[in-house]
């Protein structure tokens, strides 16, 4: 599965059940999502997001903050109230034009396309705060590690980065599957089953190598706990992590 495929699947959730595809709560597909009830998820999650860091002991700087990920301005929305500028991040042009109209901070809140592996939109050191939530499981593992690599590179130094992905399928039956899922022959399965329909596909990466990952290019980590974001089936990690100043 390339990238292509991954922008062509969120452009029909964004297209056809946007926030559903954002946040999947079982009684909200079908596009009975309340829009106020959706945005105010984000609200409480950016509240306890920035308790947690505090929490820490560490203190962020309230000038700049990436959503990676961030569909329809659920998280960024929320970001624009603690933070001077936003940008939001998403592979779906169709999710962002539902962004772009629902922006009611437009003068600090600003929503790029990126359908490549990096960041290049954004220079070294730029933002204070980087944020992904429940993005980096719906992309093979291949592309979440680059990523994560350039929420690094564009992270200012002593800047705080908080994302969360998968580790592995709960059951043995799924760890054995789950190699299987990136495969052209998945694809076909998946098309053959759905059709057009878009699907939500779940990858992870083993906590053990997200850690050397992050250290290995220059990320210092605060802590790491579990996380229920993701799929029941899945262990899942919240990772907060710094980088070293440049003094």
């Amino acid at each position: 599965m390339n990238l292509e495929e991954v922008q062509a699947n969120w452009e029909k959730y964004g297209e056809q059940d946007p926030l559903w595809g954002i946040l999947a709560w079982p009684d909200k597909d079908d596009n009975r999502w309340d829009r106020e009830s959706f945005f105010q998820t984000g609200v409480e999650e950016i509240a306890e997001v920035l308790a947690y860091v505090r929490g820490l002991h560490v203190q962020i700087d309230a000038q700049s903050a990436l959503d990676f990920g961030c569909g329809v301005g659920r998280l960024s929305q929320a970001l624009a109230a603690h933070f001077q500028q936003v940008h939001g991040v998403d592979i779906s042009s169709s999710m962002l034009e539902l962004a772009a109209h629902y922006n009611q901070y437009s003068d600090r809140c600003q929503y790029h396309l990126n359908t490549t592996k990096d960041l290049s939109l954004f220079a070294n050191n730029t933002f204070d705060f980087v944020y992904s939530n429940i993005t980096l499981q719906h992309m093979p593992p291949r592309y979440a590690e680059s990523y994560i690599l350039e929420f690094l590179r564009v992270l200012k130094p002593n800047g705080i980065l908080v994302f969360q992905i998968p580790s592995a399928p709960k059951r043995r039956a799924r760890k054995f599957i789950q190699p299987l899922r990136p495969t052209r022959a998945w694809r076909a399965y998946q098309k053959l089953r759905y059709g057009d329909l878009p699907t939500m596909d779940m990858y992870g990466i083993k906590r053990d190598k997200i850690l050397r990952l992050l250290v290995s290019n220059g990320g210092h980590v605060l802590d790491v706990q579990a996380d229920d974001n993701a799929d029941t089936q899945w262990e899942s990690y919240r990772y907060c992590v710094t980088k070293a100043s440049n003094d």
